[in-house]
């Protein structure tokens, strides 16, 4: 059941409440354009939600950042946001790391931050101990967390020359499965007989719904476990990384919390929320969602170039907070065209902000080859995804002499290239401000 804020239930006496965030991407841009303002609202709709139903903790199950030198405006909301949870709430915070985030730069006010009742777990411990949290105190804890952050390639296996998909598959597969029985077992080991358990991860759990806005996670994508992998000890499995709010496998209590604003054109439909769990007596008795009011939303609008001008006359835009952005695909439109300022003409006067103008060819269309339809592509989306540069170079090699086994050879070998450099740029020193000295 999907609960606006006015309607949440009262927590029950004795109850231990939790809200289940995660995917904030606070830095990020969509088309150049800043989310600053709709971070800050939805920070604000948080810190409200916590204060009027005596919230006991929050989690964010990773991805707290966009990058992991993220804008200085990006780190202050988020240190301003933790700094009025400790001054105004007496809600604590479970903070791990996702795939965007760099782990140093997240544990770096570590010590801090836990002086405000903040836990931050950016990378995953050589202990699992150092990985398990009790809340509200480890002397009468009503909740224990195994607080997972993102677990990279490294902390998984031991790369080999020369290893087949399966094999990488299996061995990442394994990876995940032995951190989670791992910090299963610390907790046993613990002896905190009766008191619930959750678990935090940011992964790709298989049958999850995904959008064009999260980045590949393992290579190749092989790093997809199932659901059996979350041992029977956790009441709740609080996950980050896919941006629409689900559950897996059919299983109410494994959930993606999902993003908490649109972070692309693909999410325009999604109904964003935050996950409201009660726990008592050991036992998980709340599980719902609350509405995130939107205050922005992304349109889009696609139709045949000669359809265009009639679409985009009866759209409609929604009365949010702030003036609503618009993407719009235009399929088959007259060679020669300049598309964007025809768009832009048809709409004068809407309070749309026109965002991105794409351009795609039915297969019935002029007869075109596919090198005469990849000119029509939009360029800049492509040249920012280097594994679609990849394929299609590859795709383009068919004179060569590759056999089959070859080209998965080469793919997987891209693959764990890229994946290194996404984790050594999240992990590198924000630049200099000297001047431009090196």
């Amino acid at each position: 059941m999907l609960l606006e804020p006015m309607n949440i239930p009262p927590k029950a006496e004795g109850a231990f409440r939790v809200i289940h965030t995660a995917d904030w991407h606070l830095g990020k841009m969509l088309c150049d354009k800043p989310r600053h303002e709709e971070h800050q609202r939805f920070l604000e709709f948080l810190l409200s939600v916590i204060q009027d139903n005596a919230v006991d903790a929050l989690l964010v199950a990773g991805d707290v950042f966009d990058s992991g030198n993220p804008p200085q405006s990006a780190v202050a909301i988020y240190f301003d946001f933790l700094s009025r949870l400790h001054k105004e709430t007496d809600c604590a915070a479970v903070v791990t790391a996702g795939n965007h985030d760099a782990p140093s730069h997240l544990e770096a006010p570590r010590q801090v931050l836990k002086a405000l009742n903040v836990h931050v777990v950016g990378q995953w411990p050589n202990d699992p101990t150092n990985a398990v949290i009790f809340l509200p105190s480890a002397e009468q804890p009503l909740l224990t967390i195994a607080a997972v952050p993102y677990l990279r390639d490294r902390d998984l296996r031991t790369g080999k020359a020369m290893q087949t998909r399966e094999e990488i598959e299996r061995d990442l597969r394994e990876g995940i499965q032995r951190c989670y029985a791992g910090v299963a077992e610390a907790i046993e080991q613990a002896g905190r007989p009766g008191v619930a358990a959750l678990a935090l991860g940011h992964l790709t759990v298989v049958g999850g719904v995904t959008s064009d806005s999260e980045r590949e996670i393992h290579v190749g994508g092989l790093g997809a476990v199932s659901h059996a992998c979350f041992p029977q000890a956790f009441q709740y499995v609080a996950l980050g990384h896919l941006h629409r709010p689900q559950s897996v496998g059919g299983l109410d209590h494994i959930r993606y919390a999902g993003a908490p604003i649109p972070l692309s054109f693909s999410e325009a439909d999604h109904a964003k929320s935050l996950r409201l769990l009660d726990f008592a007596d050991g036992q998980l008795v709340r599980n719902e969602e609350i509405a995130i009011p939107a205050a922005r939303r992304l349109l889009r609008v696609e139709a045949p170039f000669h359809q265009l001008a009639e679409r985009l006359k009866d759209l409609t835009p929604p009365t949010e907070p702030l003036a609503p952005w618009l993407e719009v695909a235009v399929i088959d439109p007259p060679p020669g065209e300049n598309i964007s300022d025809q768009v832009t003409q048809w709409l004068e006067g809407s309070t749309c902000e026109l965002l991105k103008v794409t351009i795609s060819r039915s297969a019935a269309s002029h007869g075109l080859s596919m090198a005469e339809e990849s000119l029509e592509e939009d360029a800049q989306n492509l040249l920012s995804d280097p594994a679609r540069v990849f394929e299609r170079r590859l795709a383009d090699c068919r004179a060569e002499p590759f056999t089959d086994e070859d080209r998965e050879q080469l793919h997987l070998a891209f693959r764990q290239l890229l994946q290194l450099h996404h984790e050594n740029e999240s992990e590198a020193p924000p630049p200099s401000d000297n001047g431009g000295a090196r």
